[in-house]
């Protein structure tokens, strides 16, 4: 869906003022309250009231210039309306009484009034919208900043499924903009539903106002499926009761593929644990050297130069970062140079075992910050800001005891909030990566050997691999992963190292593919002994 304005846009509420049009009137209607206006653009202003009458056949929409003495009727509603947008009538730097009244075929209500300051646009901040688009999984638009040099301001988008939405509902700061004011902004799923028309304004707020575009309505229509596999229970593992492990090898798309799950509840006799030892070693080593505390083990998140490059809680105790990205790999490319601030899929376990799943940000903040929804970076387009107290917003309280990033996040919230759709600058510049992934992880025809770790509604864990470069596997994309995992019941999931780093230990035994490599890492994650 694509809404194009070309008009220049803003808002200013005014406070309401009683009036009446006609104080001989009899009436036994309730008149209406809370009104008030709200310029929209040159021509343009919202008007909102409350309807407190009780049988009327509707409200008269009545004006005024501040100068005169008579009301004008230039529009009706009907019966239990609560808005009217006038277009025409008024003009710029003039104040006018704009009024409401119910009425029926035996009796009207008194008018209720607000006395309005028609502003000239032109001299104030403002916001307009170039374009309101809706996808698969986002929405996204691209406004421009007005009269803003200067200012100390703060701009987004806000939107509503009820009416026309303020910063008062739901809204997210958007990115720098470029040299002429336009903002390339995307809303993610983390914070929209499905099947719902949903409101969206772009707003500029000052010290002392905030200013609106017109209203746009947009919304995301296509959820992706689970894929669902035959799955066969391994039997004789020796392993507790609390943990089951699963083998397919039904094709993935026509595909053939090869993969496994451990599932388990990490609330009792078993804890999920994070490990992250001093030096690369591989998961078969690591898992001989907890002395049959280990009961499934999988690699973790990347590293680089023998490092772990993430974020880490282990014991409750938080180490590593999330730090800025490269746009590219490729030392040749133009994106090596720019650095995107970034949040990162995070998945970890609370003292009480409960798992969860969020986007992570650590940049110039002391300790790791926690969002149900990601820093909507878009690589190409305008960077954020350091994620922080309210970007992208409020962090969540969260406390893990075990904790790793990798990412992307493949659930969150039972939905997949990423997709391969580009922006215009075409090949690798996609509109929901925003986690910034590489090449070799991110894309419709990249399908490595994979790791996630998920949970289901129940609060059960699962740790999942898939062989993939191979004749009996060929891997998955991310969005098929995620969409498999979905298949199992996850509701969150986060996507961990793959390719040589994939592997699963079931107590002594490696259960996948080790060839060409069985990789040292720095990081693993596994069920354990309480």
């Amino acid at each position: 869906m694509k809404l194009f304005y070309s008009l220049t846009l803003g808002a200013l509420t005014l406070t309401a003022a009683c009036s009446s049009s006609d104080p001989a009137v009899e009436t036994t209607l309730n008149p209406p309250s809370n009104v008030e206006a709200q310029q929209l653009s040159e021509t343009d202003v919202l008007l909102t009231w409350q309807d407190n009458a009780t049988g009327e056949d509707g409200y008269a929409i009545v004006i005024r210039q501040a100068d005169t003495p008579t009301f004008t009727e230039i529009g009706t509603v009907a019966a239990n309306t609560e808005s009217y947008t006038i277009t025409s009538g008024i003009e710029q730097g003039k104040k006018y009484y704009i009024g409401v009244k119910a009425y029926n075929s035996a009796a009207q209500s008194r008018v209720i009034s607000t006395l309005f300051d028609m502003q000239v646009l032109a001299d104030l901040p403002g916001v307009s919208f170039s374009a309101l688009n809706s996808g698969d999984n986002c929405i996204w638009g691209t406004y421009t900043l007005r009269n803003v040099a200067g200012l100390k301001v703060t701009y987004g988008l806000c939107w509503s499924a009820t009416g026309i939405p303020t910063i008062d509902d739901a809204h997210l700061e958007g990115p720098a903009a470029d040299a002429s004011g336009n903002v390339f902004q995307v809303i993610p799923n983390a914070q929209l539903m499905y099947n719902l028309d949903y409101n969206v304004r772009a707003y500029v707020k000052t010290a002392t106002d905030v200013y609106y575009s017109e209203s746009a309505t947009a919304s995301m229509t296509k959820e992706y499926p689970a894929i669902t596999l035959q799955w066969n229970k391994l039997a004789d593992t020796g392993l507790p009761a609390e943990i089951e492990v699963y083998e397919t090898t039904s094709p993935l798309n026509g595909d053939p593929f090869h993969a496994w799950y451990a599932v388990a509840d990490v609330t009792g006799n078993v804890e999920l644990r994070v490990s992250v030892p001093s030096q690369a070693t591989t998961i078969d080593d690591q898992a001989a050297a907890f002395n049959g505390d280990c009961y499934v083990l999988v690699n973790g998140g990347y590293f680089y130069n023998g490092r772990n490059t993430g974020l880490s809680v282990v014991n409750g105790v938080a180490a590593g970062s999330i730090s800025d990205v490269r746009g590219s790999l490729i030392t040749s490319d133009a994106e090596y140079n720019v650095l995107y601030p970034i949040t990162r899929g995070v998945f970890g376990v609370d003292a009480a075992g409960k798992p969860s799943t969020y986007w992570a940000g650590t940049t110039g903040e002391a300790k790791p910050l926690y969002y149900t929804s990601p820093l909507a970076t878009v690589k190409g387009e305008n960077k954020y800001a350091n994620p922080s107290q309210t970007l992208p917003q409020a962090p969540v309280a969260w406390s893990p005891k075990y904790a790793l990033s990798a990412g992307p996040v493949l659930l969150a919230d039972g939905k997949i909030p990423f997709n391969f759709t580009t922006t215009a600058k075409g090949s690798d510049f996609y509109l929901t990566n925003y986690e910034v992934m590489p090449y070799d992880i991110f894309g419709p025809d990249v399908t490595p050997d994979r790791t996630a770790v998920g949970y289901r509604a129940d609060g059960k864990v699962i740790l999942f691999i898939c062989d993939g470069r191979i004749a009996s596997s060929g891997g998955a994309t991310l969005l098929e992963l995620a969409q498999v995992l979905k298949g199992l019941g996850c509701v969150g999931a986060v996507n961990f190292d793959g390719g040589g780093s994939t592997g699963m230990m079931v107590g002594s035994k490696h259960v996948n593919d080790v060839t060409p490599n069985n990789r040292p890492v720095v990081s693993t994650i596994g069920f354990f002994k309480k």
